[in-house]
């Protein structure tokens, strides 16, 4: 077999191919196993657990990584010393942009016969990737909001839950913070629709300034915002709101328009379900504006 295509970009053993048999690398059985259990979801963190857990069985696969698309995506516990193949994803984009990598993180050297086991998996699950990412982009745009771009109230929706799948699965913090913009009605009243629609368009522009890649922005109705955050601390939450409360008082278009914002938010807890942490951040924001808004408060 011809080992020289490009879609191995990397090794880090110069010796990689320990003297093995090259006698069959899947039976037709094993094959068809696999192909069932990746064709089960088109979620790719799923499809990434899925994966990993079925390369198991055939490996000593130490770790795996879909960094590429998504920084979290990273499977097991990989050490340095671990041989690394790192192999392309055709048809599938990262975060930058360009095309996808996947990274194998072995325990020892992989024999000829495994590397040819491991191409025909990977071509398999690579499929599968670029079929879920093109899935997830159709319905990204059923979950837009398309005055300001972020995500509408439906798309905050599946993305709590799955957030919360993913905190209750990998005891991984994070926050939710709720925004109201103060005098928006005034706004409307005094300058127009039009208008109003530029100050919501300006403040998504400025909280997707503010926020790190880890986080997200929604459009939840209104003028009311909703934020994601990479935050286990009251601290770390604090210092987001902060940022994005400073965003927006500083922005002289807003302060022209008399525009500021309340903020309240929430950590999430173990035995939170997405209503119970929705709630808090909401309380938490309905006494900021009780006592005279253009401020965060946390639950």
């Amino acid at each position: 077999m011809d080992f020289s295509t490009t879609i191995y970009d990397s090794t880090q053993h110069d010796n990689f191919y320990p003297p093995a048999s090259t006698g069959q690398a899947l039976s037709a059985s094993e094959i068809t196993s696999f192909i069932s259990e990746i064709l089960s979801t088109l979620e790719l963190e799923k499809l990434g657990e899925i994966y990993f857990r079925q390369l198991n069985g055939f490996f000593s696969l130490a770790g795996f990584s879909l960094s590429d698309i998504d920084a979290r995506w990273v499977y097991g516990n990989a050490k340095l010393s671990s041989t690394l193949v790192a192999m392309s994803l055709p048809g599938v984009t990262s975060q930058e942009g360009k095309q996808a990598t996947a990274h194998y993180y072995f325990a020892v050297p992989l024999s000829l016969s495994e590397r040819n086991a491991l191409e025909q998996l990977h071509e398999l699950f690579s499929k599968q990737v670029a079929q879920a990412q093109s899935f997830l982009r159709l319905h990204q745009m059923t979950t837009k909001d398309v005055l300001t771009g972020l995500g509408n109230r439906s798309g905050f929706d599946q993305a709590l839950v799955r957030q919360l799948g993913w905190a209750q699965r990998h005891e991984e913090g994070f926050s939710l913070l709720v925004i109201d913009l103060d005098n928006f009605k005034s706004v409307n009243d005094s300058h127009g629709h039009r208008e109003g629609d530029n100050v919501l368009v300006h403040v998504a522009s400025q909280l997707q300034q503010v926020l790190r890649d880890e986080d997200e922005a929604f459009r939840f109705g209104g003028d009311e915002f909703c934020c994601l955050l990479d935050c286990q601390t009251q601290f770390q939450l604090e210092c987001a709101a902060s940022r994005i409360q400073l965003s927006i008082n500083q922005s002289s278009y807003l302060r022209r328009m008399n525009v500021s914002c309340s903020l309240g938010g929430a950590i999430y807890r173990e035995g939170d379900d997405t209503d119970k942490l929705f709630d808090r951040a909401d309380a938490a924001l309905y006494k900021v504006k009780q006592s005279g808004k253009n401020s965060y408060l946390a639950a």
